[in-house]
């Protein structure tokens, strides 16, 4: 069969599409339309394009708009953790019957009771509940004020109490704070925050508000109206907070011996590591730590090492102790604060400073259990031990003029807490205030003398 020319033209012979083949002539004839086509095309095309470049750039603003109110949002959350809320008034019956409990048991030295309402109990501080307990007639006229605890079913508690002490007429008043939490059973308990790091930054946040801090005002005005119209409690609560002291010094150095005894010939036959070593071996601290007149936590400071200073070491003591020469005399400070220095000769450092503490009782609050300041609420130190006192704030100094002492300190002839004493000021004795340095010292006439207190003992 003869092929026609249009069949001769296909690649495979086959004939075209009629629809097709009139469209390709069609080109043919008009090649501005085509032009016009392809022009059009690729307009569109870009239109398309320029569209979806932004609509996705719209939506990305919109992602990163909520991602920035996301984080803001999550920053506010952060910062209104602790919430705020007005304090509620014996608003708990069973956290008041737990105070209740726990104050009665206090007054009357019952121990076992005491330790029973707590989750852990420092044996100092079981001490001086207990010392105390010899003095006290009464806890009387307990209230609590609650806030919201850090975690589920849990309280900050600040209980307002009125303290009755054998043959002193007049009661007087203090303020504790607790976090109380509940048990699986629905029972309450208080919570012990010396080792508990994020509660107690918790309860000193919440501390803060306002009217927290407006209740704390209240009864520290009218404990030093107590003290200060009243010179028979003010002595005998000056009188009491040395006796404490003493007694729970006494008490756990006693304990700390008794240990050593009854360990003593276990450790007999084992080679001691530290124990024994040379009087001329020395030691450094490594931290501002309290040197202490006995091997206990309780026990009189005599001064305060600095970081760095070496003493020349008599006998590291199986209690956690390291007895040390101090300017000539022994001394005691915490073996854990200590480090040995190598045998190369070096200038001994004397470790001179006084205790951080200038107070000599607790208006200020320590590392150590002898800041008690009885029934003040001048004292951050002991906020758990009924009667201890618990972080009212003083009254400003002034820059000038005559200024009533809020607590107990020395009086130095220099700005150094190692110059020489001239005496010691007690809570209601008036000090005139001439300057207050630059270097942490204010000096004052005490007594028609003149001599320095250091300026954050004063506040």
């Amino acid at each position: 069969m003869k092929l026609s020319e249009e069949q001769k033209k296909m690649p495979d012979g086959s004939k075209p599409e009629g629809a097709l083949n009139e469209f390709i002539e069609l080109l043919k004839k008009n090649k501005k339309s085509l032009a016009v086509i392809i022009v059009t095309a690729v307009v569109l095309l870009g239109i398309g394009i320029l569209l979806g470049s932004l609509i996705g750039k719209k939506s990305g603003g919109k992602d990163a708009t909520q991602e920035q109110s996301q984080a803001a949002a999550t920053q506010t959350q952060s910062t209104e953790a602790i919430p705020n809320v007005p304090m509620e008034v014996n608003a708990y019956p069973e956290i008041n019957s737990l105070m209740k409990k726990y104050y009665n048991a206090a007054a009357e030295g019952d121990m076992e009771t005491v330790k029973s309402l707590k989750d852990y109990s420092d044996q100092a501080e079981l001490l001086r509940i207990q010392e105390k307990s010899k003095y006290l007639e009464s806890y009387d006229d307990i209230n609590c004020y609650t806030k919201p605890g850090p975690i589920e079913d849990s309280y900050v508690v600040y209980v307002t109490y009125y303290a009755k002490f054998h043959d002193i007429d007049q009661k007087v008043t203090g303020l504790n704070t607790y976090i109380v939490c509940r048990k699986a059973d629905d029972s309450y308990y208080i919570h012990d925050c010396s080792e508990d790091e994020s509660m107690k930054e918790y309860r000193t946040n919440v501390t803060k508000q306002d009217d927290v801090v407006d209740l704390f005002n209240r009864v520290q005005v009218e404990y030093n109206e107590a003290v200060t119209e009243n010179e028979e409690l003010a002595a005998f609560l000056t009188d009491l907070s040395e006796k404490l002291k003493t007694a729970v010094g006494d008490a756990l150095a006693e304990a700390e011996t008794t240990v050593e005894t009854e360990s003593a010939e276990e450790e007999a036959q084992e080679p001691a590591d530290n124990a024994g070593e040379a009087a001329s071996s020395k030691v450094r601290a490594t931290d501002v730590v309290n040197i202490r007149k006995s091997d206990s936590e309780t026990a009189d400071s005599l001064g305060k090492a600095q970081v760095g200073d070496e003493f020349a070491l008599l006998e590291n003591r199986a209690n956690g102790w390291s007895k040390i020469d101090y300017n000539g005399q022994e001394a005691y400070i915490k073996s854990e604060f200590l480090e040995a220095v190598p045998e190369e000769p070096q200038d001994t450092g004397d470790g001179n400073a006084e205790a951080g503490n200038e107070a000599d009782n607790a208006g200020n609050a320590g590392n150590t259990p002898d800041t008690d300041n009885t029934d003040n609420t001048g004292n951050n130190s002991q906020p758990d031990t009924p009667g201890a006192g618990d972080g009212a704030p003083s009254a400003n100094v002034p820059n000038s003029g005559t200024y009533r002492l809020t607590t107990t300190v020395n009086i130095r002839k220099s700005a150094s807490e190692t110059a020489e004493r001239l005496g010691v000021g007690y809570y209601g004795d008036e000090v005139e205030i001439l300057m207050k340095q630059a270097d942490g010292w204010t000096k004052v006439k005490f007594k028609g003398e003149t001599g320095y207190i250091k300026t954050d003992v004063l506040k």
